[in-house]
């Protein structure tokens, strides 16, 4: 007899089956009772490791032992002619139906039983918000100080290999740093910051050799889930390969699916150079820390690590982001710094095109130079091979604001915060988004939260500034939340040319002339420097230094939408000597948005180059399209706010005006002074030539003079608070034929 027909006849079958069945029914009771009785884990745990073990017992017993009607017989003592196993095989068979009907039982039971429904996507959601871990900031547990930056390396390259991970939501750098040497317990960090886990550990750097313990811990219970002691010979492979081995280890204890995509994307091996992997640590301390000096220093500290390995392609994208930075905080003419950033970041996909930040600086450098639709898909692939990029979020939405899609920005920003809730810089451009929204209560309130998180960084003080000036139209206090944005980085040209057109509102061109010397000490072949030179000259009526400043302002720019009223400026010189095909192409480089469709497209952020490009297509023949362009403007601005940057301020007025509308212009003039609008004031009431027609009524001038006035009022409280020493006062050497104050 085969050994199939002897297991059957036995009824081994029929006993593992009804085994099986029976388990899982006392499984389901046992669960539920110890659920009810508040049983620790191990218990059911316990349990469940029994009646495993059970299974192989009772095959055991069915397969070497016989009911009979005298006992339980070793098989092989049972006469075959007597043996009663048919019966007691159909038992066993009533038995299984009895207690899979049982089992049945107790699904529909627990399926439809009394309480609070949960929905399938409820589930979903729970399971997500389990899967979210903070990583705390790493102890330095060598006691060296040159070892501090090696730890945080470390710490932020784990962060960056297990945000590989999308099924696991990881919180960026820029907000666990906050919680450095802090005091703060793990369930209240995890509130904070918004996940269920957090992992904290040491590195203890010693000749050769390196420790890295990690422990993971359950936020809410406080409990360790795992826990880890890596001891390994100081090699940049064994670095790579501890962080992989971490992030698998937690994706398994967090029941995290990874794809093999993911899983090959975190086993990679960077570099094998050791020094290079040191120095590209360094270069992404120094560019994290976003002012004009750490900006620079991480483009050599990059550029050490790629000479050190010219086959490191996160040290190639490193260096992209930070030659792209230094446009920004650093100064450096967008043309040269673009170039070298598009070769660098080119480089990294070369050698890797699977490196989720590389496509994400690409895709934030694409949107830089004009080409929204490539640097928008680059964005979306970032995030595809990195879920958990916090930056691809915040240059995607920078992107969708220059695209005049406020909601939609903001919903990006949003989005990054989720992964990087304290970052000063998502948390800055969302509080500038609801201002663009009209929401200013919210906008202040934002800003100040900025400053409340981030106490060393400019972005908050830079936005309060912004709110006052552009929302309130309050340059003095403008001015002393911009001197304290200069003491977090005194050479950021951005915050310096601010100080100079703050000034020049208040009508002070000394003190408007002393910033722009500043930002020219630190750079003079800068656009910003360009623009504010450009602005000083044309107030005080130096219409050579304007026409000079404009027109580098124009060569310095690479399709960046820079002041629209130097865009007028130069269009109205091109008109006057018949050049009106240039003005045409300068507005199609600076103003791309408005040149799509085969037709003009308006948006929020580009409607003020649309009335001008109205003008523009007026002056040279084209009135039926001008009308048009001037119609979609108007639809563009009328529900949007009067006042900030995103604000329509005086740019109603102005489209009024150019239909002919006079007296309703003048309404819509009135009704931005009184809200508040001041930015810019002195280039619409003195020098644009799109309200040309208004300049004769004497509501006009009143609400100039109404302004001018506010301005000196403005300016002599500036004075009370240089003599109170609240904002520096300018030191420069009294002008021999200074140009009074307008009045």
């Amino acid at each position: 007899m085969s050994l199939f027909a002897e297991l059957k006849r036995r009824n081994v079958f029929r006993v593992a089956i009804a085994y099986g069945v029976i388990a899982w029914v006392l499984a389901q009771v046992a669960d539920l009772a110890f659920d009810n009785f508040g049983s620790p884990e191990w218990v059911s745990k316990t349990v469940l490791f029994l009646l495993m073990l059970g299974l192989p017992l009772a095959v055991f017993f069915a397969w070497a032992f016989e009911l009979t009607p005298e006992g339980l017989k070793k098989e092989k003592d049972v006469d075959r002619t007597a043996s009663i196993t048919p019966k007691t095989g159909r038992k066993l068979d009533l038995v299984i139906i009895a207690v899979l009907v049982i089992a049945v039982g107790l699904l529909l039971a627990d399926r439809f039983r009394p309480g609070e429904e949960t929905e399938p996507s409820e589930v979903v959601e729970t399971d997500s918000a389990r899967m979210s871990i903070a990583v705390l900031p790493f102890d330095n547990r060598s006691n060296r100080d040159e070892d501090v930056y090696f730890t945080e390396g470390i710490h932020d390259d784990l962060l960056t290999t297990m945000a590989n991970i999308g099924s696991m939501k990881v919180i960026s750098r820029t907000s666990v740093m906050e919680y450095k040497d802090t005091t703060k317990k793990i369930p209240e960090i995890a509130r904070e910051l918004g996940v269920a886990n957090i992992l904290e550990g040491g590195i203890q750097r010693s000749g050769n050799q390196v420790r890295i313990n990690v422990q993971l811990i359950d936020a809410e219970t406080d409990e360790h889930l795992w826990a880890e002691i890596y001891d390994r010979k100081l090699t940049a492979e064994n670095l790579f390969v501890i962080q992989s081995e971490v992030s698998k280890a937690i994706a398994n204890a967090l029941h995290a699916t990874l794809s093999p995509e993911e899983h090959e994307r975190i086993s990679a091996v960077p570099t094998q150079n050791l020094e290079a992997y040191e120095t590209y640590l360094l270069g992404r301390q120094h560019w994290t820390a976003r002012t004009a000096e750490s900006t620079a220093e991480s483009v050599m500290l990059f550029q050490k690590a790629i000479d050190l390995d010219p086959n490191f392609a996160q040290a190639w994208a490193g260096l992209a982001d930070a030659y792209r930075h230094q446009v920004p905080y650093g100064g450096v003419p967008a043309a040269e710094a673009f170039s070298k950033a598009e070769v660098a970041v080119r480089k990294a996909l070369e050698l890797d095109d699977q490196l989720g930040e590389a496509h994400a600086t690409l895709g934030g450098l694409l949107r830089q130079m004009g080409d929204l639709a490539g640097g928008e898909a680059a964005l979306w692939r970032a995030l595809e091979l990195n879920p958990n990029y916090a930056p691809a979020y915040n240059w995607l939405g920078v992107g969708f604001n220059n695209e005049g899609k406020l909601e939609k920005g903001l919903e990006m920003y949003q989005k990054g915060l989720e992964l990087d809730p304290l970052s000063p810089v998502l948390l800055s451009n969302a509080a500038a988004n609801v201002g663009g929204l009209g929401r200013f209560d919210e906008m202040k309130a934002r800003y100040e939260r900025v400053i409340e998180l981030n106490p060393n960084s400019p972005f908050g003080y830079t936005g309060m500034a912004d709110y006052h000036a552009s929302v309130r139209g309050r340059f003095d206090q403008s001015l002393s939340w911009q001197v304290r944005a200069l003491e977090q980085d005194p050479t950021d040209i951005g915050n310096l040319t601010t100080m100079s057109y703050n000034y020049l509102n208040l009508g002070d061109y000394q003190a408007a002339k002393y910033w722009t010397d500043q930002a020219s000490a630190v750079r003079s072949d800068n656009i910003d420097i360009n623009l504010a030179l450009f602005a000083l000259a044309l107030r005080q009526g130096d219409m050579e230094a304007a026409n000079t400043n404009a027109r580098r302002a124009a060569e310095l720019s690479t399709g960046q939408s820079f002041l629209p009223f130097v865009l007028m400026h130069l269009m109205v010189e091109d008109l006057a000597s018949g050049n009106g095909d240039d003005a045409l192409a300068r507005y199609q480089e600076e103003a791309p948005t408005l040149f799509q469709n085969n037709g003009y497209t308006v948006t929020a952020s580009n409607y003020p180059m649309g009335l001008q490009l109205a003008y523009l297509l007026r002056e040279t023949g084209l009135p039926d399209q001008a009308n048009k362009l001037l119609a979609d403007v108007q639809l563009v601005m009328d529900p949007m706010p009067v006042l900030s940057y995103w604000g329509s301020g005086p740019f109603k007025a102005i489209a009024y005006a150019m239909s002919g509308e006079d007296q309703t212009a003048l309404a819509a003039l009135r009704a931005a002074v009184d809200a508040g609008w001041r930015w810019g004031w002195w280039y619409f009431f003195d020098h644009d030539p799109l309200l040309e027609s208004l300049r004769g009524y004497p509501e006009f001038q009143a609400m100039r003079a109404e302004i001018a006035a506010d301005m000196g009022e403005q300016l002599k409280n500036v004075r009370r608070m240089e003599a109170n020493e609240e904002i520096p006062a300018p030191a420069w050497p009294a002008p021999k034929n200074a140009a009074p104050p307008p009045t």
